[in-house]
C-alpha cells in the first residue's frame, strides 16, 4: 500500500502520464457514445445510433444500476449527452454522411431519472445555417458531430471533421434550447485540432468543467480556455491506448475524467477509464 501511494504521488508530478484505472463495461453498452455525471455516485450513458432509446445509470466502476427508456424518442444517431443544473440533453447529432435533415436534441428533467423507468422528453430539431447541400462536396464535409456540451446557459456543438482533403477544423455552434422549434444554428467559433486525419484529429466527445472545455479525439484529450469568442488550448494529454473513444465526463469534485470506448473486435472490449487530471 505504501509503495502504491508513493507511486501515485510520483506520477502526479508528470502531467503527461496521469494515473488511471479501467473497468470493463457491460455488453449493454458495447457501443457507448455518451457519458455524463449525474451525481456523486452515478454516471449516465447511452449507445450509438441504431440501438435502443434507453439511457443507462452506472456507478463509477461501470456497473449497470438501471435502464431508463425515453418513450417518445428514437435513437437515430445519439452521439453525446450533457446536462445543466435542471436538465439532461441527448444529442441525436450524428451525421457521418453529412446528409441528415432530421437532427435533434432531446431534453429530460434530471429529477425524473431517479424515480422513473420510462420517461418522455421535450425535443428541438435543428439544422446548420452554413449547410447548403445534403451532402456537400467532400471538401465541405464538416457537418457530423459527436460532442454536445452545456455551458454558460447554452448548448454547444463541436463538429467532427470529415473533410477531404482533411483540414483539421472543428466548427463550434452555440445556441439556446427551445422545445418544439426548428432553428438554423450558425457558426460561433472555430478550433484547429490537428492536420493528420479524422481518425486522430476529429472531436469525438467533450465536457465543460471549472470554466474550461475538455475535448477528446480517439488518441488524446485537450483542454481549452474560452475568452472573447476564442478558444485557447492550455493542456493536452495522449491516452495510453488508441481505440474508439466517444464518451467523456468530468467529475469536478474529485478532479477525475471518465472516458469510455466502444467495443471493437480488434481493439478490445468497451471500457470505462478514470483518469486523474
Amino acid at each position: 500500500m505504501i509503495k502504491r501511494i508513493i507511486l501515485i504521488s510520483l506520477l502526479s508530478l508528470f502531467p503527461f502520464f496521469n494515473y488511471s484505472q479501467s473497468h470493463f463495461l457491460p455488453t449493454d453498452l458495447n457501443e457507448i457514445s455518451g457519458l455524463e455525471i449525474l451525481n456523486d455516485s452515478l454516471l449516465i450513458a447511452h449507445n450509438d445510433g441504431g440501438n435502443s432509446n434507453e439511457i443507462f445509470l452506472l456507478n463509477f466502476s461501470g456497473k449497470l444500476i438501471n435502464k431508463i427508456k425515453i418513450a417518445n424518442a428514437t435513437n437515430i444517431d445519439w452521439e453525446d449527452i450533457t446536462s445543466d443544473e435542471e436538465f439532461l440533453y441527448i444529442g441525436d447529432i450524428g451525421n457521418n454522411l453529412n446528409k441528415r435533415k432530421d437532427l435533434k436534441i432531446y431534453r429530460i428533467k434530471k429529477l425524473d431519472l431517479i424515480s422513473e423507468n420510462s420517461i418522455s422528453a421535450e425535443s428541438m430539431s435543428y439544422s446548420y445555417a452554413d449547410q447548403l447541400e445534403f451532402p456537400p462536396v467532400d471538401s465541405l464535409k464538416n457537418f457530423d458531430a459527436e460532442c454536445l456540451i452545456a455551458a454558460y446557459g447554452d448548448l454547444w456543438i463541436f463538429s467532427k471533421n470529415r473533410t477531404v482533403p482533411f483540414n483539421g477544423i472543428c466548427k463550434v455552434y452555440r445556441f439556446h434550447f427551445e422545445a418544439n422549434t426548428s432553428p438554423k444554428i450558425s457558426i460561433y467559433s472555430k478550433i484547429t485540432i490537428g492536420d493528420k486525419s479524422w481518425k486522430f484529429d476529429s472531436v469525438t466527445a467533450g465536457d465543460f468543467a471549472k470554466n474550461k472545455f475538455y475535448l477528446s479525439t480517439y488518441n488524446r484529450w485537450l483542454c481549452y480556455e474560452f475568452n472573447e469568442n476564442k478558444f485557447t488550448r492550455i493542456r493536452k494529454s495522449n491516452y495510453s491506448e488508441y481505440n474508439q473513444k466517444e464518451a467523456l465526463a468530468i467529475n469536478e469534485k474529485s478532479n477525475y475524467m471518465f472516458v469510455a470506448n466502444e467495443y471493437n473486435k480488434l481493439l478490445g472490449k468497451a471500457k470505462l477509464k478514470r483518469i486523474k487530471l
